[in-house]
């Protein structure tokens, strides 16, 4: 195959994303346009033309690069990104207010996310504190604040003191499932419950709470909702937050949440902000990529059994499950300034899409990269997690609830397999987001 020049890619047609995987491989597309032109001319699903990038190299630099912002660039689809940044700007004075009423007319005209590519917005939203904003959609200096603050509580020796009540959830969810009896969808009962327990546990979300928790976070990852039904379900998802901390301020707790309220170091607006990040994070990734795991054992009996004996090592099974499992399809970045990337001047204010599917198959990383290999050694450059100062910060508590999870799941049923064929398997696959909707099954 032969490469295209790079000062041709300019003027090349746009190629689209492939709409469908091959199970669990990317499209083959995918793969040809890594070996061939990693980075591509690409029209994204709402229209617009920027590029996308499929191998490591370009990945990397991308992700490591400050000159790239997350604001202007979101994940598709953009609501829910675009319903955090509307409400920072609705709270912070200091956003000009000829701006803010240019982006109330774009959402009066359906078009919010759009506001958000603007280039006066978005240079108005990298200069104004907005303290009501996530922290993983900062920047430095703000970003690195937040991290400093944070980091304390997900280092591999912290998160492993949660070792044991993680293993007593795991085994209740177990037997719940036990009690349910087969056929049962393994989403509802295990991939979900576990890391949402885990989290409202670790975090300090009230048992007569972790209902209503559910319940926003379902709200606020429907791929139907309008940006009016996100930015409702936020609002009351902050609340629901405000009131957790008022009684944590009332009663000291030594759970995550009670300790960054006593520390003193982030503001009312900013403990809101950074909460409900943690806690959806906590939840629905690591529920997508149960799954989407147990899926992949489940198609190869001696990959589950491989897991359910603990013939290697399981650190390097997850790794690998990570890497091929992968549900995020598109990440995206935005410079700010005119950038060189491979050979080719990105614009400001161009959208650059990340596959890291395809990236997580860079046969110059990875040998026999379509290959599941549950004993590859060099699974743990699978860029799952990101890379750079937006690496997930809870990526160590990720891996201790896959394998715990997965290894008491193989122990407990190891005769279990699906209930249906695998053709009858439900997916989500709405744009930027590929795993098992519902699981069923049996033992």
């Amino acid at each position: 195959m032969t490469t295209r020049p790079q000062s041709d890619l300019r003027r090349s047609e746009p190629i689209r994303l492939p709409a469908e995987r091959e199970w669990l491989n990317p499209s083959s597309e995918l793969s040809n346009l890594r070996e061939t032109q990693p980075l591509s001319r690409f029209r994204f699903p709402d229209g617009r033309v920027g590029w996308l990038v499929t191998n490591q190299e370009l990945a990397r630099a991308v992700l490591r690069d400050s000159r790239f912002t997350r604001l202007g660039a979101q994940s598709l689809p953009p609501e829910a990104f675009s319903g955090q940044i509307y409400y920072a700007i609705h709270q912070d004075p200091e956003f000009p207010d000829a701006l803010r009423a240019l982006v109330d007319r774009y959402r009066s005209d359906g078009r919010l996310a759009d506001a958000f590519r603007d280039p006066g917005v978005l240079r108005a939203a990298r200069e104004c504190p907005l303290n009501s904003l996530p922290f993983f959609l900062k920047e430095a200096p703000e970003h690195t604040r937040f991290r400093r603050i944070l980091a304390g509580y997900f280092t591999v020796r912290r998160v492993e003191e949660h070792r044991a009540r993680i293993e007593r959830i795991v085994a209740d969810c177990l037997d719940a499932m036990q009690r349910l009896g087969p056929p049962l969808d393994l989403v509802e009962t295990f991939a979900l419950a576990v890391p949402t327990l885990v989290a409202c546990e670790i975090f300090g979300v009230p048992t007569s709470d972790r209902d209503l928790f559910m319940q926003f976070t379902v709200r606020s990852t429907n791929p139907n909702a309008t940006i009016e039904d996100i930015l409702k379900v936020q609002d009351e998802f902050r609340t629901f937050i405000s009131q957790i901390f008022a009684r944590k301020r009332a009663q000291p707790a030594t759970d995550l949440f009670g300790e960054l309220v006593h520390n003193g170091e982030l503001t009312d607006e900013e403990l809101v902000a950074t909460s409900v990040t943690l806690l959806q994070a906590a939840h629905s990734a690591i529920a997508r990529t149960l799954a989407f795991s147990v899926f992949t054992l489940l198609r190869d009996r001696d990959r589950w059994n491989a897991l359910r004996t603990q013939s290697g090592s399981i650190a390097h099974m997850v790794e690998e499950l990570l890497r091929h499992t992968i549900a995020i399809q598109l990440v995206v970045r935005m410079p700010l300034e005119d950038v060189e990337l491979g050979g080719t001047v990105i614009k400001a204010f161009e959208t650059v899409g990340i596959s890291f599917s395809a990236a997580n198959r860079d046969p110059q990383v990875f040998a026999e990269p379509d290959r599941i290999d549950l004993a590859r050694p060099e699974a743990a450059k699978q860029l799952t997690f990101g890379y750079g100062i937006h690496q997930c910060i809870g990526q160590h508590l990720a891996r201790l609830e896959l394998r715990v999870a997965l290894t008491d799941l193989a122990d407990r049923f190891p005769a279990l397999d699906f209930a249906v064929p695998i053709e009858d398997i439900t997916w989500t696959s709405d744009r930027d987001i590929y795993a098992p909707q519902r699981l069923p099954v049996s033992w």
